[in-house]
């Protein structure tokens, strides 16, 4: 288990998404708000100086994935729940 010293969150990464793409992750914040966001990583383990978003892997981030390859992500909004 990792707490995140950003979020304060504590995950387990085999159950989590990990995005490195800036204007994804902006997209997917306005979608969904930062509930599902764990924590923010800097890594230099792929590609030099990157950010890493961690997110958890349910059916909200899933939906994001999906509308994000359809390029439809921008203008999408989850409902919230009451």
């Amino acid at each position: 288990m990792i707490t995140s010293k950003i979020t304060g969150k504590s995950y387990q990464p085999t159950e989590c998404i990990f995005i490195s793409n800036m204007t994804q992750c902006h997209q997917m914040l306005n979608a969904i708000g930062p509930a599902d966001l764990y924590d923010i990583l800097y890594t230099s383990e792929k590609r030099p100086d990157a950010l890493v978003f961690v997110w958890a892997k349910n059916e909200r981030t899933a939906e994001c994935k999906r509308l994000w390859d359809k390029r439809e992500l921008k203008d999408f909004r989850m409902p919230i729940d009451d």
